[in-house]
C-alpha cells in the first residue's frame, strides 16, 4: 500500500471563533487499513465523523457515506447559492423593520391606583 498520509485544519470563519474543520489520514500502524477522520467544531458543538477502515466492507461503507454526506452538503449550498438574492432581501427587510420597531416608543398604558 502506498503512504497515506494526510491532516489539514481550516478555520470557518475569516474574522473570528474557533469553527474548523480538521481532516486526517494516516495508515494504520498495526495492520492494513487506515484512520480516517473529519471533525467539525463550532465555538461549543463538535461534530466527529469516522471513516476509519480495516476490511473491504469498511471501504465500500465509508466511501458511500462520503458520497451521501457530499451530495447532501452540495444540495444544502446549491439552494442557499440559488435563493441568495432572495434571502439577503428578506434578512434586509426583517432588519429595517426591527430597526423602525425599535425606534418607536412602546406605549405604556397607566392603570391609577383606584382602578387596581
Amino acid at each position: 500500500m502506498a503512504k497515506i498520509k494526510y491532516y489539514s485544519r481550516k478555520f470557518l470563519n475569516k474574522a473570528e471563533g474557533l469553527a474548523a474543520i480538521e481532516c486526517s489520514i494516516s495508515k494504520l500502524s498495526f495492520s492494513a487499513g487506515i484512520d480516517a477522520s473529519i471533525n467539525i467544531t463550532d465555538c461549543n458543538r463538535p461534530v466527529y465523523l469516522d471513516f476509519s477502515v480495516y476490511n473491504v466492507k469498511d471501504l465500500d461503507s465509508r466511501l458511500a457515506k462520503l458520497d451521501l454526506l457530499l451530495t447532501e452538503i452540495s444540495k444544502v449550498r446549491d439552494i442557499i447559492s440559488n435563493n441568495a438574492d432572495s434571502i439577503r432581501e428578506e434578512i434586509a427587510k426583517e432588519e429595517k423593520e426591527r430597526k423602525v420597531r425599535r425606534a418607536k416608543p412602546a406605549l405604556m398604558q397607566t392603570v391609577c391606583d383606584d382602578e387596581l
